[in-house]
């Protein structure tokens, strides 16, 4: 039995008394991904308890996940393969699922763990989670009026280019630049924290349409908000980053949470360079990390970068990730950057 067909076996065999868990990144790719996996056990009669969360997890996952008392455990959206030791741990207490797009660190297939992920079969191959969930949850019901929450999952993500067969699906009925705004909107969400990601799949498991998603208050209001906080900040980096080489460096001061959407902004304006933004909280240094142009790959110099640094965590796609480390490593880390990506100059393969 290959991958694909064993990720949709341990769907099929879950069982209404079943305790499951769904463990979830807490951005629109991860929240969409959720809820999919949502739909199909509501039509099985099991309703789960879910946990969103940040890349890398938080310490206290395995504890949280205990609190379930689950029987199968699903990841989704969640490099969760870089904590080889957390799934080892859990495995004594559930059967496991992971659903993920990101580059693979470890392959976790074993007795009582099914590890799907699409570079599996295709290193290269980018494909949104809540793509690959719509394609599995797919052989098991129709999810075609769902195809708008697979299709945002997607658009909130980073790159559209495998996933075209969905998004012209897609839009027959809707128009990408509605689905952009809806991921501006929850991403909006994500920075005022006015609404938790567990909270958003409750939305968007009780919205028949994305266009209630548009209209629900608290979005707009964030987004309001957001957008204009967004700009300012956009206009300080461009005046005040700090640029070495190939890499542009931008230490945010926003209060709110607006790492992502700044990288991302930052990334199309400059495309050729390595962005890193960054910031403090407490003692620890959070960073989200760019190359538009994907001629720096970001997974691997930010691995190479987190090499040798205690408790760094690090990495992502090619295009997009992200890093965590304690703030008195931060000058290392930095220091390692400017070497790796001044020797470290890819071009992708066609």
């Amino acid at each position: 039995m290959n991958r694909f067909e064993s990720a949709i076996t341990f769907l099929k065999n879950i069982k209404p008394t079943d305790g499951v868990v769904v463990v979830f990144h807490n951005d629109g790719d991860g929240i969409s991904s959720c809820t999919l996996i949502r739909k199909w056990l509501a039509h099985i009669g099991v309703e789960p308890y879910i946990i969103s969360q940040p890349m890398p997890p938080d310490k206290n996952l395995i504890r949280r996940i205990q609190t379930g008392l689950p029987d199968k455990i699903i990841f989704v959206d969640l490099a969760i393969d870089q904590q080889p030791t957390v799934l080892k741990k859990l495995k004594g207490i559930a059967s496991i699922l992971i659903i993920d797009h990101h580059i693979i660190s470890h392959d976790m297939s074993e007795e009582g763990i099914s590890h799907y992920n699409p570079r599996f079969e295709e290193p290269r191959r980018y494909q949104s989670a809540s793509y690959i969930t719509y394609k599995i949850i797919s052989r098991l019901m129709d999810v075609s009026e769902w195809l708008w929450v697979a299709a945002l999952g997607a658009v909130s993500d980073y790159d559209l280019s495998a996933s075209q067969d969905l998004i012209k699906e897609a839009q027959k009925l809707w128009t990408i630049e509605m689905f952009n705004k809806i991921a501006a909107m929850v991403e909006s969400m994500r920075a005022t924290k006015l609404m938790s990601a567990d909270q958003m799949v409750e939305l968007m498991n009780n919205s028949k349409e994305p266009k209630q998603l548009l209209e629900a208050p608290d979005f707009r209001q964030s987004y309001e908000k957001i957008q204009t906080e967004l700009e300012a900040t956009l206009l300080d980096a461009q005046a005040s980053a700090e640029k070495v080489g190939d890499i542009v460096f931008y230490k945010i001061k926003s209060k709110y949470n607006l790492k992502s959407p700044v990288s991302t902004k930052l990334s199309e304006k400059w495309p050729e360079k390595f962005i890193v933004v960054y910031e403090q909280i407490d003692k620890y240094i959070n960073a989200s990390v760019r190359n538009q142009a994907k001629r720096l790959n970001v997974d691997k110099i930010l691995r190479a970068a987190a090499r040798g640094i205690r408790g760094c965590s690090a990495g992502g796609h090619e295009a997009a990730g992200a890093a965590q480390m304690l703030e008195k490593d931060w000058p290392e880390f930095k220091q390692n950057l400017i070497q790796i990506v001044d020797r470290f100059k890819e071009t992708p393969k066609k």
